[in-house]
């Protein structure tokens, strides 16, 4: 048997806010050979019918489309994700659903994901070549997931990849941070795509907040972030304070990834 089709799988949290994830979708699928997967979430919307006219009209590649059912929360999205091969999710939020306080049903999803989800905030841009890539490198051992996730943007669509690199004096984790390096050196060079090192001159504790500075100067169009090993309950209900304010303030999506997670990865 053949390998199955993949799929980038699009979480419709309201109908009004759609039009960015449609395009973003079908651009990943464009990239990585893909088709695309339509599940609505939100258990509030009084029209679950699949905006059909509006995915037509975007869909400009005639990539192929369907939309899909998600079933109970225990079992999902792994389950639709396993029999799709979904290798992104993709997800628009309403404007002024970002707020910190206020309740997130798709980060119940998100974070059970064994994909990582392609986050799209009020400033993100509707066009998005997905060529200019910043990743914030920083002395967790969990880095190097956000390495490969990166690089299969500089191998399936010649992506620029900008390695931010935090600064510290001690010496133990200056060398956690080069053998990230090293690592990251010895897999991008076996692809032919450029990838750039740029030295910041904060620490691990202010990187994420410098890199989007970086990166809004520098025109990236996506930032890569992981998830927190310990984040708890409160984020899991109502979703990452930092995360939803960097979605409200800034024009770049963000690659959210869940560390450790074995992950569904793309075709080689």
């Amino acid at each position: 048997m053949g390998r199955k089709t993949q799929h980038i799988l699009v979480l419709i949290q309201d109908q009004n806010y759609i039009r960015k994830a449609i395009v973003h979708a079908f651009k990943l699928a464009t990239i990585f050979k893909a088709e695309v997967a339509f599940a609505q979430i939100s258990k509030n919307a009084s029209n679950h019918q699949l905006p059909s006219g509006l995915i037509d009209e975007l869909n400009t590649e005639n990539i192929a489309y369907k939309g899909i059912s998600l079933g109970n929360l225990a079992i999902e999205p792994n389950n639709t994700i396993k029999q799709l091969e979904a290798i992104f999710i993709v997800t628009e939020f309403a404007k002024g659903n970002l707020s910190t306080f206020k309740k997130s049903e798709v980060f119940k999803y998100l974070y059970k994901a064994k994909i990582p989800s392609i986050l799209l905030g009020e400033k993100s841009e509707e066009n998005c070549k997905y060529q200019n890539i910043t990743v914030p490198v920083d002395f967790k051992r969990e880095t190097k997931e956000k390495m490969i996730w990166a690089s299969y943007f500089g191998r399936f669509n010649k992506a620029v990849i900008h390695l931010f690199v935090a600064k510290h004096k001690a010496k133990a984790t200056q060398r956690q941070i080069k053998a990230t390096l090293i690592f990251t050196k010895r897999m991008y060079e076996q692809f032919n795509f450029d990838y750039k090192i740029v030295k910041s001159e904060r620490s691990s504790n202010w990187l994420r907040r410098d890199a989007y500075l970086f990166s809004e100067q520098f025109h990236s169009d996506l930032m890569v972030l992981l998830s927190q090993k310990n984040d708890g309950l409160l984020n899991k209900y109502f979703g990452p304070a930092e995360i939803k304010k960097f979605l409200r303030n800034t024009r770049n999506p963000i690659l959210f990834i869940n560390p450790l997670k074995d992950y569904y990865l793309p075709c080689n």
